[in-house]
């Protein structure tokens, strides 16, 4: 019994480590990794900080919705452009005027919302079957992504869980 309350903390690091290995984001920035692009943890806090500056919404952005917004925003502005309905920075620049230097991070969530919003149903379905073949890895801190319904899934309130002791 000693023996594994003395192994519990090397057991948690190695838990840790295996957790962060087998979700692919085991940089300690990495929030996201969409199809070899990788969404830092500092760019999502500073895009919902901005989002959040900008717009005042009455639901403040937090990070994992930054975080799920910031991988589907390239989806979004890829159909938007394939059919003709993309924004560019400079449109959503001209709507943050009181952010002097928005990050890209910001203004490609903001693209994303407004060409999200021009869309058709069927333009938008084209949108969840690209994000249903995207390899998407999230760092379980952020939430999680749902393959079968494309959906993403807000994050456990303890992400990190311990070997039983069984």
């Amino acid at each position: 019994m000693k023996a594994l309350r003395t192994l519990r903390g090397p057991l948690a690091a190695v838990a840790l480590a295996a957790a962060l290995s087998v979700s692919g984001c085991s940089t300690a920035d990495t929030a996201a990794i969409v199809n070899g692009q990788v969404i830092s943890e500092s760019e999502a806090q500073q895009a919902a900080r901005e989002i959040n500056e900008a717009f005042k919404p009455q639901t403040p952005l937090d990070t994992p919705g930054a975080v799920s917004s910031l991988i589907a925003a390239p989806i979004i502005n890829g159909v938007a452009e394939s059919v003709g309905k993309a924004e560019s920075d400079s449109s959503a620049r001209s709507a943050m005027p009181n952010l002097s230097e928005p990050t890209q991070a910001t203004l490609d969530l903001v693209k994303a919302n407004f060409a999200l919003q021009k869309l058709t149903d069927q333009e938008k379905q084209l949108v969840v079957e690209e994000l249903k073949k995207a390899e998407i890895t999230i760092n379980p801190r952020y939430g999680a992504f749902d393959r079968d319904s494309a959906t993403f899934e807000a994050p456990s309130r303890n992400w990190l869980s311990l070997p039983d002791e069984g």
